[in-house]
């Protein structure tokens, strides 16, 4: 008899400590999982952070009508709270943003489209050990300098640069041989003008015209004039979004109309488009993800961004933006805990299929083998000319429509 209740009391005591345990780790649960996102709401590159930020909130949306993401360390489904904070398209800002995102206490910060506000706000996640995912920049050297909480959708300057060449010669022939860049004095755009150079030149391209420019300029009439001249017939830029309706103005102004213009960055702009009319028509721009790809899920996105801006078509980073979100919140559950340092490194091993496609991180942070589209505008839409190798092997979820040679204005 007294053996049996003291085995009673043991198991009392038991029952105990475990309800006790298990009070504790709910009532340790926080009400939300807190994550910020510091985009450019303003200012120039704000046709970008316009397009993101309703991208996060559906994500979240969604996420929060299921309950959350499933934290094991507390056995429930926490939901989100998202927190965008407004850099003004100033990199000092991010980083202040940054620290107001960390000292609320996000656990992550989902990062915006702007290399300014990346190189600037990548240093402070690093020093706040804060891991960072974002849709954007195609930089390639803040990969280069250590940072371990940097991880990016994008593809980087390396691998998008040669592209142009390839879908050039993956058209019928004759191809327009002579290329001329007008670089802005950045770092991705001038990563991007030293590998177009190498590109061009293994390729069989001829450089006839090459000329920097500040980020200030408004009269790109000496460049046009000049590389008209030189008998461009391949333009390539990295504009910022307010640049380019500018540049194309001023292009028809001078009646110069090389075959292909190729840029990055002011083409995805949300009022490029629909800014220029039909003289955005034929301009090419690379991106990670189109309205136009069937891969599963971009329906969904598609659908709830037209509903929720009242736009008739999807800008071009509200898919990239979308995976963001999707690699974080995977992590956070693969993580089972809210720890930073244990997101991070659930990040750092993603390998899942998105609405870009599939998505795997090198140990530098930029997303490796990535499907790559290059987008023509033609009458007030973009469509796919062009996939790279690893965007082929999607097949008919990457609808490819011939590509056009850009005409003479007179002839348009």
């Amino acid at each position: 008899m007294k053996k049996c209740l003291v085995i009673l009391v043991s198991v009392c005591l038991c029952s105990v400590w475990l309800v006790l345990g298990l009070g504790a780790d709910a009532q340790a649960a926080p009400k939300t999982i807190k994550i910020s996102s510091v985009l450019s709401l303003t200012g120039k590159m704000s046709g970008m952070g316009t397009q993101i930020k309703p991208s996060y909130e559906i994500f979240a949306d969604q996420v929060n009508a299921k309950g959350g993401i499933y934290v094991k360390k507390y056995g429930k489904k926490i939901p989100v709270e998202l927190r965008v904070l407004d850099d003004e398209s100033d990199g000092l800002k991010t980083q202040t943003q940054l620290e107001v995102a960390n000292s609320w206490g996000a656990v992550a910060n989902l990062g915006g489209l702007g290399c300014g506000s990346f190189e600037m706000g990548t240093p402070i996640c690093q020093k706040n050990k804060m891991v960072w995912v974002g849709p954007g920049c195609g930089g390639w050297m803040p990969h280069q300098l250590g940072n371990e909480w940097l991880y990016s959708i994008f593809f980087k300057t390396p691998f998008f640069s040669p592209l142009v060449f390839d879908m050039i010669q993956a058209q019928p022939k004759p191809w327009p041989n002579k290329v001329a860049i007008f670089e802005i004095n950045q770092m991705d755009a001038a990563e991007a003008g030293l590998y177009w150079k190498q590109a061009a030149k293994m390729k069989g391209f001829k450089l006839v015209y090459h000329k920097k420019y500040l980020a200030g300029t408004k009269d790109f009439s000496a460049m046009i004039t000049g590389a008209k001249a030189a008998g461009a017939e391949i333009l390539l830029a990295y504009p910022l979004p307010p640049m380019g309706p500018a540049i194309v103005k001023q292009m028809k102004e001078l009646d110069f109309s090389p075959k292909v213009v190729y840029w990055h960055r002011a083409p995805e702009g949300a009022k490029f488009g629909s800014g220029l009319g039909e003289l955005a028509d034929y301009v090419h721009v690379p991106c990670a993800w189109s309205p136009d790809l069937k891969l599963p899920g971009n329906d969904y996105v598609i659908e709830q961004y037209k509903k929720k801006t009242g736009k008739k078509e999807a800008d071009l980073i509200v898919g990239t933006a979308y995976t963001a979100f999707q690699v974080l919140a995977a992590a956070i559950e693969k993580a089972g805990t809210l720890d930073r340092k244990a997101i991070r490194d659930a990040v750092r091993a993603t390998d899942m299929e998105t609405v870009c496609g599939r998505i795997k991180f090198t140990d530098q942070g930029w997303a490796k083998d990535r499907l790559i589209v290059v987008l023509q505008w033609m009458g007030g839409k973009t469509n796919i000319v062009y996939v790279n190798e690893h965007g082929k092997k999607y097949g008919d979820k990457v609808p490819v429509k011939p590509l056009k040679w850009q005409p003479k204005w007179s002839e348009r």
